[in-house]
């Protein structure tokens, strides 16, 4: 089962743990499994057992204290919020190989991984007085499973092999790769809803302009599998091509609008876009029908950007952008729908959760053991897999991106022509683009690259017993690549002919590098006058990989029990009303556009559909609800929609600008 699996079960015992103690103390601390007792809403310690306290490795009385004075570096991993879940709804939740980061005894903070169960006890009253939690310690079968996965090495195909002709398309449409930048650090992850196993329309961009401009982007069209997953790419096409062509991001936005109003499979697609100034920090931001960016400060404050206004594409609500400032070293959180989107939370409390997580992880204060150099990477990794451990029902896109307060800097060597210079430019180089965070593939590409360069100047630049000096310049530019120059200051010598078995490292570099140019400058910077000199050129476009995974093993965990779509409908004083639950998504969306059209007569009357049963709104049913309202327009009818203000249904009604009537404000 995939790590950090949590269920809801119901604790229905109202004798308490204090009276079960009472009765047998000796059975239970002989109990094998580690078993904890919490009380009170600070859950203080009350009795913990022989198991719990071998576990722990405390040689300390920890009966008294609290869970954040016992373990404080776990209220940023959502155990505290998990505890605090049990305690307010008396509902238990059940978890499986949940990892989590704390130090045992004296030791320093390790990953562990548990199964658990976090049961509510009753006081006399009936009303849940604290928290039992039991649970044995697992790390030691995932670490086995872990290494038995790195061991096999036909895993990935066959991973490959199982997988279906949409994840494939996934994989071609979907960007693999993000461009390493000066002024900016970008990070990604894409996490295949569980249930699904297949690509959807989730998608993620990060495009570098031609004036130095990056936009960001991350949108979500109706639907899963092939459809959703080509339309997907098709949008992600007209955009790029757009932006690219048109440095007016209003009119760029317009045009896809337009393009996304032509093609049916796009209507109703969400989608926030941000371009921001590297430099200034300036940037512009529009939200068709999609949540606002969060940006996350130095500091650990967050704030999220306001709406634009904008509806979802194709709906016939023009874009709408807006300024914002992005301070040096702030990072700019964009995310799909179903990272708040979450069994059990309100619209509120998810988006809380999500800036609270997402703090935590940019200031290294969730799982700093291993984590990622960058606060980018942890941002998107650790919001992804805290956020759905208790559930997800649908694909979950992030991206990030932090404004660097400096650039990256030049790499500027003088180097003797003999062959310490290789291992000197081996080093030097390195160490410079550990900076980076680009690919391994990248970093290995212009090492070798450079080898053969400064290797070929040591030996052919200088006459024998009169060296002189090799210089290596290297910069990472605005356009997401690298350029490196290596100079000498002697006389050119032509590549021998490779059928003689010498004269490889040019072609090797010129295969390996995107662009490579050998020129013979008059005067070479700092070269003797008099001297003509040789400059090789290499410019590299360098990436960094984004994560793309499925549910399974991906940390996420087990999805809801299904919900299933129903709808009753009924007439009355030439009216029709119908009342939808459970969850609404692609798998049901036409039968819902089916149902609401007969209940209304064809459109020809007016309806009032109640949404407040609704579990979830993906955006296939916003679709066929935009499609409805249309309908009944064309007849001269009305839709009225209605749900529950602050519930996740009337977030995302507010999102892609559906009007609503609020059900609990509305008289019976």
């Amino acid at each position: 089962m995939p790590d950090g699996e949590c269920t809801d079960v119901t604790g229905d015992d109202k004798r308490g743990p204090e009276a079960t103690m009472a009765i047998a103390p000796e059975i239970f601390d002989a109990l094998p499994v580690a078993v904890i007792v919490f009380g009170g809403t600070e859950h203080r310690i009350l009795a913990a057992n022989a198991a719990c306290r071998a576990f722990l490795r405390s040689d300390d009385d920890i009966v008294g204290r609290t869970t954040s004075e016992m373990f404080p570096e776990l209220v940023a991993q959502q155990m505290s919020d998990l505890m605090d879940h049990v305690f307010t709804t008396g509902k238990a939740q059940f978890a499986r190989e949940w990892r989590l980061q704390f130090g045992r005894g004296r030791g320093a903070a390790r990953d562990s991984y548990l199964d658990f169960v976090c049961a509510p006890w009753h006081g006399p009253d009936g009303t849940v007085a604290g928290v039992v939690a039991a649970g044995t310690d697992a790390t030691a079968q995932v670490l086995q499973r872990q290494e038995a996965l790195r061991r096999a090495a036909d895993a990935d195909q066959r991973y490959q092999a199982a997988r279906d002709v949409a994840a494939e398309l996934q994989r071609a449409l979907l960007p693999t790769a993000l461009p390493v930048l000066p002024r900016v650090r970008l990070a990604a992850r894409y996490l295949v809803a569980g249930h699904e196993q297949a690509a959807g329309g989730d998608w993620f961009d990060a495009i570098v302009l031609d004036d130095g401009m990056v936009a960001l982007v991350v949108g979500d069209v109706v639907g899963h599998g092939v459809t959703a997953s080509a339309a997907m790419g098709q949008l992600r096409a007209v955009l790029s091509d757009r932006l690219a062509a048109n440095s007016d991001l209003l009119a760029a936005l317009a045009e896809t609008d337009a393009f996304a109003a032509r093609t049916p499979a796009l209507h109703a697609a969400t989608m926030v876009v941000a371009v921001i100034d590297p430099v200034e920090g300036t940037m512009a931001y529009a939200t068709c029908g999609h949540p606002p960016p969060l940006v996350i400060g130095t500091d650990g404050r967050t704030r999220f950007l306001t709406a634009t206004g904008s509806g979802p594409l194709g709906t016939g609500s023009a874009p709408v952008m807006a300024p914002a400032m992005l301070e040096p070293g702030e990072v700019i959180f964009l995310y799909s729908d179903g990272l708040i989107e979450r069994p059990g939370r309100s619209a509120a409390t998810s988006m809380a959760e999500l800036a609270k997580v997402a703090a935590n992880a940019a200031l290294n204060k969730a799982m700093p053991v291993g984590a990622a150099a960058s606060a980018t990477s942890r941002v998107c990794q650790l919001t992804v897999e805290l956020l759905t451990r208790t559930g997800y029902t649908d694909d979950v896109t992030t991206l990030a991106a932090q404004r660097l307060g400096e650039p990256v800097p030049r790499l500027q060597l003088e180097l003797p022509s003999t062959l310490t210079a290789l291992t000197q430019a081996r080093r030097a180089l390195g160490e410079w683009l550990q900076l980076l965070e680009a690919s391994a593939e990248d970093r290995a590409a212009l090492q070798l690259a450079i080898a053969e360069i400064v290797s070929n100047a040591a030996e052919h630049a200088y006459p024998v017993g009169r060296p002189g000096q090799i210089g290596l310049d290297a910069a990472l530019c605005d356009g997401g690549y690298v350029e490196c120059r290596v100079t000498d200051h002697g006389k050119w010598r032509a590549p021998c002919d490779p059928a003689e078995g010498r004269g490889h490292g040019l072609m090797i570099v010129e295969h390996l590098i995107d662009d490579v140019v050998v020129s013979h400058p008059p005067q070479v910077s700092r070269a003797p006058r008099g001297t003509r000199g040789t400059m090789v050129t290499l410019r590299h476009r360098f990436y960094q990989p984004a994560v793309l995974g499925s549910g399974a093993g991906s940390g996420g965990a087990v999805s809801p029990e299904e919900q299933p779509m129903r709808v009753s409908a009924c007439i009355a004083a030439g009216r029709a009303t119908a009342q939808v639950g459970g969850q609404v998504d692609g798998l049901c969306a036409e039968e819902l556009t089916r149902q609401l059209m007969s209940a209304s007569g064809g459109g020809t009357l007016p309806l009032t559909v109640d949404l407040t049963q609704v579990s979830q709104l993906a955006s296939a049913g916003v679709s066929a609800l935009f499609e409805v309202r249309d309908q009944l327009a064309a007849h001269g009818q009305q839709l009225t929609l209605s749900a529950t203000a602050g519930s996740t249904v009337a977030f995302v009604l507010d999102l892609v600008r559906l009007p609503y009537r609020d059900a609990a404000a509305t008289p019976s």
